[in-house]
């Protein structure tokens, strides 16, 4: 597990269990489902579940409800509190993109704790 990800669970407040450890590392190589989770960390599903609760507290990881299909667990690259995320139906490629690329009118702007585009990258 990269460095990065150690400092940014220890920045909040977690710490760096054997679980969590090996579900940023299993995503680390792409989103994944709970079944997926299951199969390749070797963890029990209640493990996983609440692990996942956690790191989606603290914005490590995100959801992404795909209709008509299991959600997939993406790792959030960004470490800053406000920006969108794009997921490719296609390839499953979740991408955090840059501050500001999605303006929100108010009434929006201060109560969207989250920005979700779903569709089709470029390499699509």
């Amino acid at each position: 597990m990269r460095l990065k990800l150690k400092k940014r669970l220890h920045a909040e407040g977690l710490r760096c269990t054997h679980p969590r450890r090996c579900i940023l590392e299993a995503l680390e190589k792409g989103p994944k489902t709970h079944a997926e989770l299951l199969r390749d960390t070797q963890l029990d599903r209640v493990t996983i579940y609440r692990n996942l609760i956690a790191l989606q507290r603290t914005g490590l990881v995100y959801k992404v409800y795909l209709p008509g299909h299991e959600p997939v667990y993406v790792l959030c690259e960004s470490e800053g509190p406000t920006h969108a995320h794009f997921f490719c139906q296609k390839c499953r490629k979740g991408i955090c993109l840059p501050p500001n690329i999605v303006q929100i009118a108010e009434p929006w702007a201060s109560r969207t704790e989250r920005v979700f585009l779903l569709g089709s990258c470029s390499e699509c």
